[in-house]
């Protein structure tokens, strides 16, 4: 008869690796956790010891996965699968605090993980981008590239020029040890990176099977949604713990729309901004399954202003008692709260039928005007929105 219960029978059966195990792929997987960010750096022994927990235990919790600082079946799957090479944990953090943080279920009652990784924005909006060379594997990296720019362009103040010189952003195929202090390590795994601004390089591994998505499967490794990603990183953007968001750190084949997360992450970054002397401005806006979205507009200086706008639903599938809704209302200016100043509509009819909209107008005074689009039903896929505001001085 076992001396362990059924359910913990089951547990140790999934384990692949524990403290106290000695071998390369110990060593593999610790080198890789250093490299990520979640196991301190200058040991690269083969021996699964209590720093190698407490990084499996940090891994597990940043994924979602049950915490147990045990390399099991779930844990060994995702350490192996295609990723990009930053950091999900930046320099500097504690991370014996950030263990000590986690409950020991993976459920905690407060996140540590609050922080966002990015080293500020580019101060330009108009930003011109090169790609210095190409892959043998396919004949429209370029086109796959433009295309991912676009996807950033759609929702944000951002434009992307590509150029053959003078590039804020350049992006490349490079393999091995390559010269930046991030070498790649051949096929699988590590697959690109992206550094923050304003270093402005991207860098896709020659050694894997770059194919083209754009028209739908095409095997190999994904160079639009993975590009996308690095340009995010780019742009300023840290990694994502959300499965839904392009900015989560693994390879996601066919993925190529932003997720809420993304877009506020992005407008966060780069607000809306009115250009000197400008009498007029006008932002987008989104928001998906019950959730909300925002932009920011900035005059540079208080001004008095008329602000508006409207919204819809996009892709609308469901009609429960008629109760599905969007609103966009001003929400904050110069980062006060306003009051309800809202505009928007009610999706009243049948699947698939046009949101009945109503506008209204608020008046006001300030540097900076935060719209929010507001959806008030989980089945909504997406609300779209667009804010005006008007200088009245």
């Amino acid at each position: 008869m076992s001396k362990y219960p059924a359910e913990r029978a089951r547990q140790l059966a999934r384990i692949v690796h524990r403290e106290g195990a000695r071998g390369d792929a110990i060593a593999h997987f610790k080198q890789l956790l250093t490299r990520l960010g979640y196991h301190p750096a200058g040991d690269r022994s083969d021996l699964y010891d209590a720093d190698m927990t407490r990084a499996v235990r940090i891994f597990q919790a940043y994924f979602h996965l049950p915490v147990s600082g045990d390399i099991d079946v779930r844990t060994l799957k995702l350490l192996r699968q295609p990723r990009c090479g930053m950091r999900d944990i930046p320099e500097g953090v504690d991370l014996k605090a950030l263990s000590d943080a986690l409950g020991s279920s993976g459920d905690e009652a407060q996140d540590p993980f609050t922080f966002r990784i990015n080293s500020g924005p580019w101060e330009s909006y108009d930003l011109r981008y090169q790609v210095y060379n190409g892959s043998p594997d396919l004949t429209t990296e370029v086109e796959c590239i433009d295309a991912a720019f676009q996807v950033w362009a759609g929702v944000s103040p951002l434009s992307f020029t590509r150029v053959d010189s003078g590039a804020d952003i350049r992006l490349g195929f490079e393999s091995g040890d390559h010269g930046d202090g991030s070498p790649f390590d051949g096929p699988g795994t590590i697959v690109a990176h992206g550094f923050y601004p304003r270093t402005g390089v991207v860098h896709f591994d020659e050694s894997e099977n770059w194919r083209d998505w754009r028209f739908g499967s095409a095997g190999g490794q994904d160079l639009w949604n993975v590009a996308i990603h690095e340009i995010g990183h780019a742009l300023g953007l840290g990694h994502s713990r959300e499965d839904n968001a392009v900015m989560f750190p693994f390879v996601q084949n066919g993925q190529h729309t932003l997720a809420e997360e993304d877009i506020r992450g992005i407008l966060s970054l780069y607000p809306f901004r009115a250009g000197a002397g400008a009498r007029a401005a006008v932002v987008n806006l989104w928001a998906f399954a019950g959730g909300t979205g925002s932009a920011l507009v900035d005059f540079g200086r208080r001004r008095r202003f008329l602000a508006f706008g409207q919204a819809t639903f996009v892709d609308a599938l469901t009609d429960y008692d008629r109760d599905n809704a969007c609103a966009l209302d001003v929400f904050r200016v110069d980062g006060e709260l306003v009051g309800n100043a809202g505009f928007g509509g009610d999706h009243l009819g049948t699947n698939g039928a046009p949101s009945n909209l109503f506008q209204g107008a608020f008046i006001g005074a300030g540097r900076t005007v935060q719209f929010r689009l507001s959806t008030f039903h989980s089945s909504d896929l997406e609300a779209y929105g667009v804010g005006c505001v008007l200088a009245l001085d």
